[in-house]
């Protein structure tokens, strides 16, 4: 193990060393240069990245000296411990000379992420998020690395690495988490894209197999001229409010959806703006991506205009610029993610100096049983996900925001409960005797402005 009078020699290990293994290296040396002496290399290095360059060069570390080495270079290097950044690299579990420990912190592939992206500026954020993620593990070393945790490899090789949570107290990486969630939530939603379906059950945050998407969609306060003008496919059920009424659209606005989906609301929106105006949708979904660009030519056949776009992103990095969008909209999305907060600090950063927010979604009146909130099927249904009614209003408000108005309308679950929406009814199972969905779950309209 490290002398003491030396940093300890750390390796940051992925596949390619190309972007995150590189990225861990230059986060390890800009913030912990005196304790860590960082390296890193791949098991099959194919070059460095330049967009993974470039997202540090933004952060201010370069990286761009940087080469792309193989493991095998650096094995005379008598390591303390070497840390693999991508799953793939610790399902190699290599096995290196002396006493190093080998610990595993998996992080997203920005290139994966971003691989249905039409430009640079439309990928960079994937590579901005992944690179805070990373910044966030590299802070919590060296007492990460030094405090007891599972070492590779053996029987229970390449388990994740343990993170200070606090001095002496020790927890899995939040950063594995909320990958592990963005997955889940990715999944799913790819698999309603595909299939049409409103959800697995059938349910979840759109109506029950028994009502069509057309329905719903009236029944929250979409108009029939509305749904007749809507490119086939565009409206699958998902919503739970109509964020367009509530943010009262101005021809000439800038609007930005979050969690665009197959593009309903981006539809709704752009007749409403008009040409002069502007509505670009963002999802994280490739599939769902492909269905709303596929719409966009239906669209403009049937209003005369060519003013909405669809970007892949995600909302917690969203692929827009500072200060240049008026209005915020979303409907029933910000509950599926796992970082609330940071999609508020995003909405704050894109919105204009008096742009406003104008948000349907589900929240909890009180806490959800563990059943529920485990349930994967319920996270996809935008239920297991939410937080507490105030919980959303304090995030808001910590963002930046002002002038924020919530109001609760449990008319919508109790909707979907009368209607025997099958994931209600499954909800329903899990709640103590006497209760029902409504009295744990409420839809939330939330507005508000940027000052």
């Amino acid at each position: 193990m490290a002398a003491a009078n030396r940093p300890l020699r750390v390796l940051f290990l992925c596949t390619g060393n190309a972007c995150r293994s590189q990225m861990a290296e230059g986060w390890a040396r800009a913030l912990r240069g005196r304790q860590i002496e960082a390296y890193s290399a791949g098991t099959s290095p194919h070059g460095m990245n330049r967009l993974a360059m470039r997202a540090m060069s933004e952060a201010g570390v370069d990286i761009s000296s940087h080469s792309s080495k193989h493991v095998a270079t650096l094995m005379h290097v008598p390591f303390d411990y070497v840390v693999t950044v991508c799953d793939s690299a610790s399902e190699s579990c290599p096995i290196f000379p002396g006493n190093a420990k080998v610990l595993h912190n998996s992080f997203e592939d920005p290139p994966k992420l971003a691989r249905n992206a039409t430009s640079d500026d439309e990928a960079m954020p994937h590579y901005r998020r992944v690179r805070d993620e990373i910044r966030t593990f590299v802070e919590t070393l060296p007492a990460a690395l030094t405090s007891p945790a599972k070492s590779c490899c053996g029987p229970a090789c390449c388990e994740p690495a343990l993170v200070a949570a606090s001095a002496g107290s020790f927890e899995p990486s939040l950063d594995l988490a909320h990958q592990r969630t963005r997955d889940h939530v990715r999944e799913g939603y790819a698999a309603i894209a595909r299939t049409g379906c409103c959800g697995p059950s059938g349910g979840g945050c759109c109506g029950p197999s028994a009502f069509t998407p057309e329905q719903l969609a009236q029944a929250i306060g979409y108009s029939q001229g509305e749904l007749a003008a809507m490119p086939d496919g565009a409206n699958m059920g998902l919503s739970c409010g109509n964020p367009t009424v509530l943010a009262s659209l101005r021809p000439g606005e800038i609007v930005l959806d979050l969690g665009s989906g197959g593009g309903f609301d981006c539809f709704v929106a752009g007749p409403k703006v008009g040409s002069s105006g502007r509505v670009i949708g963002v999802d994280m979904t490739p599939d769902m991506l492909r269905k709303a660009r596929g719409n966009l030519a239906s669209y403009t056949g049937q209003t005369g205009l060519a003013n909405v776009e669809f970007r892949l992103g995600e909302i917690e990095a969203l692929p827009v610029a500072d200060a240049s969008v008026d209005v915020v909209i979303s409907n029933c999305v910000l509950n599926l993610s796992p970082d609330k907060p940071r999609v508020w600090r995003e909405i704050a950063r894109v919105l204009r100096p008096g742009g406003r927010v104008a948000v349907s979604d589900l929240a909890l009146l009180r806490s959800l049983p563990e059943a529920v909130r485990s349930d994967v099927e319920a996270l996809v249904g935008c239920v297991a996900g939410a937080v507490l009614v105030e919980e959303t209003r304090e995030q808001a408000a910590t963002a930046g925001l002002a002038d924020i108005v919530v109001r609760t309308k449990p008319d919508y679950i109790n909707a979907l409960t009368n209607w025997d929406d099958p994931l209600y009814v499954r909800i329903a199972q899990h709640l103590p005797k006497g209760t029902s969905p409504s009295d744990f779950i409420t839809s939330l309209d939330i507005t508000a402005t940027k000052p």
